[in-house]
């Protein structure tokens, strides 16, 4: 038995030795070896196929053995591949094998199998090249994002065999990081190797070379390049220009702005840009009319030019005449308003970050300040401001201003009447009717990090702002106010905003006058009261809580252009007054209030929303009063 065995185990290893053309699959030698296709043109369909056997199947691999390789660990070779110690040789599964160990990417085409007949199985020798080591890389052309940053995505590549497709992937996670940041049109330019393995990496970020306007017949070019922040030479951000163009369009100067990239002729490396606008017809001239519970019936004559002279300069005028208060108040005169009001503003002072507004108004009108007394305001306001470049999102102002402020008794005897029924003596009417000329100066800080002005659906906007009058003449000398108001936008779900606000102020030096004392009810502080109806103050602090959004019913509405432009509001607002004015007294005021209701909102593009909101008071007004709903209008949003 034993001589028989020793006989077939011979017999075998010479029939391996025989079928020797599975010996090597890269080189033809004398001993008829056999050539193998190179690993990378190998087609797994075609070996799918193949029926040629050069060994019997069930011979098993009793030990692979890994050559050639440096840097490349035999494990992680071996364990891309399919046969195994202890598998059954195949000759399919085999060539499968070293197209894996190929695109592995560390080698080079040059990989041979080697298998070695024995008695008790077959021993696979795998013999692979490996790429040149990489021993760095230099990375050019790059100004947007630090070299250290893009390096980040190479490191696990340095020290190991040069890897195409590790290569490859770098390569497109650089342009994804780019793109990510609004760089789109950064591309990887060349690659090259040094011989001592390093790989230099040259990037074109996609600078602009040129930047021209078209379809501004009116406006001057530098107006629309001073709201961008992309300018020649500068790296294209996808990003930033988007900013730009909102900016452009802000400018209420154009019914649409776009912008076309192309390549630049003078260098196939950068880019044009042209920006495209549509100008609209700025100045216009508006005659309107209405009812008003301040101003009674009433009407009006404006002129309205957002790009004055083509120099992106925003005058504006107003006339209004009305016939006062609809209803009779028991603290309010019935007396016909007018009142006057200009606006010029240069928003960009000699193409600088600084902006310039002069105003100047005249009001005659039933006060809401001095119960039952007749107001006169004729002034004027000069405003600076510009962005803090140190702190982002923040901007200061300095104003200037000149009031001259006149208030004559309305009503005498019912003035006498509610003296005498709170046991206030008369003579101290004639000190809430005291006014005079007065020179205010006012520094403002503002935190603005909204996402629209006029509509916001996001971020905050902060303000406090400080002012100081002096008198010229006159009982007053001087007083001081100031306000603080922070403000929250927070979006809930599509096109709804909770919006929240917290503001207060207080008096700051002299004696608050009257007439220049913080006012608490009507559409601006309190909805669902009278203008002035919960009283006056030294301080006082507020708080309103606003839900935004679509009309449920009306937003089924899709036909009609109108109706997405009609938006709904719940709100609650709550305030209270302290170091209440005499007038609080006299008139029973109780000097806070909580009310709660619902409004609509109609957005006038370009203009913002008209404002209609219906208050239901929690509170009552005097001793007497009756909680009765109450219409406030308004423009803009209250906060």
């Amino acid at each position: 038995m034993t001589t028989k065995k020793t006989l077939l185990i011979g017999l075998l290893a010479l029939f391996l030795l025989a079928n020797n053309n599975i010996a090597s699959f890269s080189q033809a030698e004398e001993e008829e070896e056999f050539v193998s296709t190179p690993a990378h043109e190998i087609e797994p369909d075609a070996l799918k196929s193949s029926s040629r056997r050069t060994y019997d199947e069930g011979i098993t691999i009793k030990e692979i053995e890994i050559s050639g390789n440096m840097l490349v660990p035999k494990e992680k070779i071996i364990d891309n591949m399919q046969t195994k110690p202890g598998s059954i040789f195949d000759r399919n599964s085999l060539q499968v094998d070293l197209k894996k160990i190929y695109e592995m990417g560390y080698f080079t085409d040059k990989i041979k199998a080697v298998p070695e007949a024995s008695p008790t199985g077959v021993k696979l020798r795998i013999e692979v090249e490996e790429n040149i080591p990489v021993t760095g890389f230099n990375i050019t052309g790059n100004t947007a994002i630090s070299t250290s940053e893009l390096e980040e995505l190479f490191k696990d590549q340095t020290g190991l065999p040069q890897n195409i497709a590790q290569l490859n992937d770098a390569i497109s996670k650089i342009e994804k990081n780019y793109s990510d940041k609004g760089f789109v049109l950064a591309r990887v330019k060349k690659i090259t190797d040094d011989p001592d393995g390093m790989v230099n990496i040259e990037i074109n970020e996609g600078k602009i070379d040129k930047i021209k306007f078209v379809g501004n017949t009116k406006t001057k070019d530098y107006i629309i390049k001073r709201n961008m922040y992309t300018s020649e030479g500068t790296i294209y951000n996808e990003k930033v220009l988007k900013q730009d163009l909102k900016r452009i369009f802000g400018t209420q100067a154009f019914e649409d702005v776009r912008r076309v990239v192309t390549a630049s002729p003078d260098d196939p490396d950068k880019y044009n840009l042209t920006v495209e606008v549509d100008e609209k017809r700025t100045g216009s001239i508006s005659l309107g009319g209405g009812v008003d519970t301040g101003s009674g019936i009433f009407g009006s004559l404006g002129y309205t030019n957002p790009n004055f002279l083509g120099r992106g300069q925003v005058v504006s005028a107003v006339v209004l005449a009305g016939s006062g208060v609809i209803r009779s108040d028991t603290d309010t005169v019935r007396k016909a308003t007018i009142q006057f009001e200009g606006n010029w503003t240069e928003p960009r002072v000699a193409n600088t970050l600084n902006s310039l507004q002069v105003n100047a108004f005249g009001r005659d009108f039933a006060s809401f300040q001095v119960p039952l007394a007749i107001e006169r305001r004729i002034g004027g306001e000069i405003e600076w401001a510009r962005p803090i470049k140190r702190f982002k999102n923040v901007a200061g102002s300095m104003s200037l201003g000149i009031e001259k402020i006149g208030l004559r008794e309305g009503d005498y005897y019912g003035s006498l009447l509610y003296y005498t029924l709170a046991g206030v003596d008369i003579s101290e009417r004639a000190e809430q009717l005291e006014g005079g000329t007065f020179l205010s100066v006012g520094p403002s800080l503002a935190y603005d990090t909204r996402d629209d002005r006029l509509n916001p659906t996001r971020g905050w906007y902060n303000t406090i702002k400080l002012k100081q009058s002096f008198g010229m003449g006159g009982d007053i000398s001087q007083f001081g106010r100031v306000h603080g108001s922070i403000r929250k936008y927070i979006p809930i779900m599509e096109d709804t905003t909770l919006a929240f606000n917290v503001q207060g102020g207080s008096k700051l030096f002299g004696e608050l006058p009257e007439f220049s004392a913080f006012r608490m009810g009507g559409s601006y502080t309190v909805r669902g009261f009278r203008e002035g109806n919960l009283g006056h103050g030294g301080q006082y602090v507020l708080g309103s809580a606003e839900l935004r959004g679509p009309i449920p019913i009306l937003s089924q509405i899709k036909k009609i252009p109108f109706v997405k432009n009609v938006r709904g509001a719940l709100f609650f607002d709550a305030g209270k007054l302290y170091n209440q004015a005499i007038s609080n007294r006299i008139f029973d005021r109780p000097g806070y209030g909580l009310a709660a209701g619902a409004g609509l909102r109609l957005n006038i593009p370009g203009l913002g929303p008209i404002r209609i909101d219906y208050g239901f008071p929690l509170t009552k007004v005097g001793k007497y009063g009756e909680k009765k709903g109450r219409f406030n209008f308004g423009f803009g949003e209250k906060f």
